[in-house]
């Protein structure tokens, strides 16, 4: 079995996080299972992750590890997010560092780069 990782593009100097949600909103159609994954210090971004999810242990000790279901109420609340506004360091397109699918698809960088794993064998 064998796996690569495909990228998706994205234009990381949008005005408005839309492309960013049409893409969402399709790998969110086929997933069952996320994780959120926030800096130590985003609290009030991992508050915002905890309505949907719990706190998973892990080793990341810089960071906080939020897992759950895809519900129909998550998907509503994430395609809901404005763009953020604090973009200095990254012209982010969702408050949240990294979202994970359980359908191997991630959103990164706060929605600046998009991976997707692709089954390439037997």
């Amino acid at each position: 079995m064998e796996f690569e990782t495909v990228q998706l593009e994205l234009d990381v100097c949008a005005d408005t996080n839309d492309a960013w949600k049409q893409i969402m909103r399709r790998k969110l159609g086929s997933a069952s299972r996320f994780e959120i994954h926030c800096w130590k210090e985003e609290t009030n971004e991992i508050r915002q992750a905890q309505q949907f999810g719990t706190v998973k242990a892990c080793s990341w000790e810089y960071g906080t590890v939020i897992e759950g279901r895809v519900t129909t109420e998550f998907v509503e609340y994430l395609l809901s997010l404005p763009k953020p506004t604090d973009t200095e360091v990254y012209n982010k397109m969702t408050p949240f560092f990294s979202i994970f699918l359980d359908n191997g698809f991630s959103s990164e960088h706060y929605g600046t780069e998009f991976n997707q794993m692709k089954y390439s064998g037997s």
